[in-house]
């Protein structure tokens, strides 16, 4: 594994955090819609709320930031008063980081593509739903295919969204760097008469 920048670090703790916070707002919103149709709220929230894991390997794309992206977030959900479903939460949190990187390592160079992030979007809701309808709300067998296959299309869209955030800010932050650059070599060079 490669080692982590102080930079890599930085983006995993702040999209944990922001991963965290949207779940926050997103949750009671979607709550209304779901509630009264019974279906869990975290299978259409889950597709804004991966957004941040999905931007996280797209951000630091080394091998592994997808997994402490879910450890982080595992740990911070147990200490706080919200959101935790015990010891099960190592669970539904860390393994929908692990598989993401797991699928980053099956699209090797094409891992910045739009079909990696719908699938790493897809694959994560999918992950972290199923864990939770299993652990959790012990749904029968066709509730559970329903909402599995729910969560599939909001990660999809999750995913989505998340591609075209990275390709902004990569973008922008290229822009910065060589905006940066220029201005250190205008200052560097020697004047002349």
């Amino acid at each position: 594994m490669k080692r982590f920048s102080t930079t890599d670090l930085i983006i995993i703790a702040v999209m944990a955090a922001l991963g965290l916070g949207t779940k926050q707002i997103v949750r009671p919103i979607v709550s209304l819609i779901t509630v009264p149709l019974a279906i869990p709220g975290g299978a259409i929230a889950g597709g804004f709320y991966f957004i941040w894991l999905v931007l996280t390997k797209r951000l630091s794309p080394k091998l592994g930031s997808g997994t402490m992206f879910g450890i982080t977030q595992a740990l911070v959900v147990m200490i706080l008063p919200f959101g935790s479903h015990g010891i099960f939460t190592l669970i539904t949190y860390s393994l929908p980081g692990i598989i993401v990187d797991l699928i980053d390592l099956l699209f090797r160079r094409q891992n910045q593509t739009l079909a990696c992030s719908i699938t790493e979007g897809a694959i994560a809701n999918f992950t972290g739903n199923l864990l939770v309808l299993l652990f959790i709300f012990q749904l029968e067998l066709l509730p559970t295919i329903f909402v599995s296959l729910l969560a599939l299309f909001t990660g999809n869209l999750g995913g989505i969204l998340a591609h075209y955030i990275s390709k902004r800010v990569s973008k922008e932050l290229s822009l910065t760097t060589f905006e940066e650059k220029d201005s250190s070599l205008e200052k560097d060079e020697p004047l002349t008469a």
